[in-house]
């Protein structure tokens, strides 16, 4: 797959959520120049309620933020929408984790080959499709 253009996905809503803006500029950079339209949060709060408000394809999100961290988002989102694809993303694998909650895992740092094909593998095998 070309990694600059992402055309088995093209018309995809990210959001992207991380308590480290560099981290979201990075993210949304890489996103953008694959063909995905991109939003983010700083915060699992600010995610839970811009997902609540908008259509969203699937959620990048990262595990340590305070207040609500990536586990309690994705447990918030699975609720209200079961299946929905998550990918998280953190700067350590912590014991104890949840990944069941996740479809796909990413370590910072990452490559923008590796996002990409964490979202193709996520969105693939989701059984929420949204026509485009």
């Amino acid at each position: 797959m070309d990694t600059n253009k992402c055309d088995r996905w093209p018309t995809r809503r990210v959001l992207v959520v991380d308590d480290e803006p560099f981290i979201l500029e990075v993210v949304e950079i890489y996103l953008k120049e694959a063909g995905f339209t991109v939003g983010s949060a700083a915060s699992g709060a600010n995610a839970l309620q811009k997902f609540t408000e908008s259509r969203w394809d699937l959620i990048i999100t990262d595990r340590a933020m305070p207040g609500m961290d990536g586990e309690v988002l994705a447990e918030r989102v699975r609720n209200l929408a079961p299946g929905f694809p998550m990918i998280l993303i953190t700067g350590f694998a912590k014991p104890g984790t949840h990944l069941e909650l996740f479809d796909g895992t990413l370590i910072k740092p990452f490559s923008k080959q590796e996002l990409i094909g964490a979202i193709d593998r996520a969105l693939a095998k989701s059984p929420i499709r949204v026509a485009a």
